[in-house]
């Protein structure tokens, strides 16, 4: 079907289901990766603070602090580590209840160890936000995988250096919240 009668068709099927043709126009695309700053605004689009819960807004507010090491085997490792403001550091080891969404670990349909942030998984292979706003999520119990924004509770553990993972929170006991 040539081009131009496609775009035909489709001008014709969005008048017959009563939405408006927008007009073609050229965009200019970008290669620039989305900074922790850009994304903070559209958390309350996607997720919404439990009562008596903690916000993503206020994780985000965590520093990245690079570092370079060399490890046993003298190769040199290079990452971030967190620095928590003291509003972060006092829910070290507290139980809190958080909104977000799962990124499963595993192929399975019920996930025991999990990531946990504030936007839908939209890659299979990466959670595409700094490490301020994943949260490394172990279940009590495993919790069926949801595409749906889920509330969870457990403790909270701050991670001062991963030098696997570059994870700056931990959850443990994690429950669903209802």
């Amino acid at each position: 079907m040539p081009f131009k009668r496609f775009l035909t068709l489709c001008a014709l099927v969005l008048c017959a289901v009563n939405v408006p043709a927008l007009a073609l126009e050229e965009v200019e695309y970008s290669t620039q990766s989305f900074t922790q700053s850009y994304v903070i605004p559209y958390i309350a689009d996607f997720t919404k603070t439990p009562e008596g819960g903690v916000a993503w807004e206020l994780l985000a507010k965590t520093e990245e602090e690079s570092y370079q090491d060399v490890n046993e085997a003298g190769i040199d490792i290079f990452g971030v580590k967190p620095v928590f403001p003291p509003d972060v550091k006092a829910l070290d080891g507290q139980e809190i209840v958080m909104q977000g969404y799962m990124f499963p670990l595993d192929p399975t349909e019920k996930q025991a160890r999990f990531l946990f942030g504030p936007f839908p998984v939209d890659c299979p292979y990466h959670y595409h936000v700094g490490p301020a706003l994943v949260i490394e999520a172990a279940a009590k119990e495993p919790m069926a995988f949801s595409f749906d924004p889920v509330t969870i509770r457990g403790t909270l553990t701050l991670v001062p250096l991963d030098l696997d993972f570059n994870i700056f929170y931990r959850m443990e006991n994690v429950r669903l919240v209802k």
